[in-house]
């Protein structure tokens, strides 16, 4: 059975990217363009990983990341952006993200962090 995971980024062609490359790496990709819809999704579905931006409009990642967490508190969450400062990687740690990339990302680094979340949450 494939792992499902939620992609939340509000530029469409991230997400289109996102589900692709993921979605041929046997992953099953859900893509939610606001921090709204992710969490309505969330609310339906069992994720077992999130990926999520930080700069959106309405509701940014971290709030995204933190009511994530309350739904789930187990739910490793992977921060992008593409303005990363240390003041929003601290902020998102505190809020228990897992890992905190920078865009344009690393396709083949992203899916080695994705392996290595999902393989530490079965552990659990």
């Amino acid at each position: 059975m494939a792992h499902k995971l939620l992609i939340v980024d509000d530029e469409e062609n991230m997400c289109v990217l996102l589900k692709r490359v993921l979605g041929k790496a046997g992953y099953e990709v859900e893509c939610a363009g606001s921090g709204e819809k992710a969490l309505q999704l969330a609310g339906e579905i069992p994720f077992e990983l999130a990926v999520v931006d930080v700069c959106m409009p309405e509701m940014d990642g971290i709030e995204v990341l933190s009511r994530l967490k309350a739904i789930d508190k187990k739910l490793p969450v992977i921060m992008t952006s593409a303005f990363p400062s240390s003041e929003k990687i601290e902020r998102a740690r505190s809020f228990g993200c897992s890992d905190y990339l920078s865009k344009p990302v690393d396709m083949k680094h992203l899916k080695e962090l994705i392996r290595k979340r999902l393989q530490e949450s079965s552990n659990l």
